[in-house]
């Protein structure tokens, strides 16, 4: 089992949870994740009534009374969800599926969203790209 000091990204944080420091940890996942100008209007529309649940915990308020209706991980969570990164099929193509399962999690969030249907080919061990009729079991 790791240590806490083993895990990359893992360190001794004595700050409080909130305040000008969870402001900048949420401005620096917007910067590095989503379009700058799209990203306030994405998160604005977080736990409201015309909007979306938080990805994170959906929030149980039901009398959405704050202009923010998240938190830190919230805003975080919905940056990697909108992400502008993209995995295509030669990301695929370049990685075998023995070495992307020796990533980290997060290494393999933080390569983006999927933008084909992907299958298993085990004489190649990579994933490659299918058509969505195959993907979704067309004629089965």
């Amino acid at each position: 089992m790791a240590e806490k000091g083993d895990v990359p990204g893992i360190r001794p944080y004595t700050h409080p949870a909130g305040g000008w420091d969870a402001l900048k940890a949420t401005a620096r996942a917007v910067r590095e994740q989503m379009d700058m100008v799209e990203a306030p209007l994405v998160l604005l529309r977080t736990n409201k009534p015309d909007g979306f649940d938080c990805p994170g915990c959906a929030w149980p308020d039901k009398e959405h009374t704050s202009t923010f209706q998240f938190c830190e991980n919230g805003a975080k969570a919905v940056t990697w969800e909108a992400t502008n990164k993209r995995v295509t099929p030669a990301f695929f193509a370049a990685h075998t599926v023995t070495e992307l399962s020796c990533w980290s999690d997060h290494r393999l969030e933080d390569s983006g969203r999927l933008t084909h249907p992907m299958a298993y080919n085990a004489a190649s061990d990579t994933y490659e790209p299918v058509d969505w009729d195959a993907a979704l079991g067309a004629g089965r």
